[in-house]
């Protein structure tokens, strides 16, 4: 890293906008108010939730891993319960010409496809999505998640870790 470089800049994507998988692991089950979604019951293990970020990527996925203030989307509500960890992230760039529903909808079928909160993550899916939340029991990594797309890199915010699109080591 250059002396110029800020610290938080080492982890940006080398792409600003595109489609990401935040994972995160709850240690004990809890039963969360998802806004106007409803009252969710969600279970102890693994949660990769799919979205969007038209700019921002980085800070997108960043706000997922930090405690908020304000809670705007679905996830921040499950990211804020006790006993949630943030592990990470998958991102792809707006050029692969992925749409956020078939990365959904890959990762529903490489993971198990468990819905925990029907609707969850996907208000304004058009493509009948059950959510954009998946659920699994089994221990999830990212360099797995990594595998859904050869453009997918790895991000970690908070540990400042970058890496790019496996393909491209």
């Amino acid at each position: 890293m250059s002396d110029q470089q800020k610290p938080e800049e080492s982890c940006a994507p080398m792409f600003d906008g595109g489609l990401y998988v935040f994972l995160m692991r709850l240690t004990e089950p809890q039963s969360v108010q998802v806004g106007a979604l409803g009252l969710f019951e969600f279970p102890e293990g693994w949660y990769l939730y799919t979205g969007r970020a038209k700019r921002g990527l980085a800070k997108r996925v960043e706000r997922h891993w930090t405690l908020k203030q304000k809670l705007r989307w679905h996830i921040d509500y499950l990211a804020t319960a006790a006993g949630s960890e943030p592990v990470g992230a998958i991102v792809i760039p707006e050029s692969a010409g992925i749409s956020e529903c078939f990365l959904n909808q890959l990762i529903g079928q490489k993971f198990g496809g468990q819905v925990p909160a029907p609707g969850f993550g996907a208000s304004d899916c058009r493509n009948g999505c059950p959510a954009h939340l998946y659920f699994s029991r089994a221990p999830v990594s990212l360099l797995a998640m990594a595998q859904v797309h050869p453009e997918a890199a790895v991000l970690i915010p908070q540990a400042g870790i970058w890496e790019p699109p496996l393909h491209k080591l």
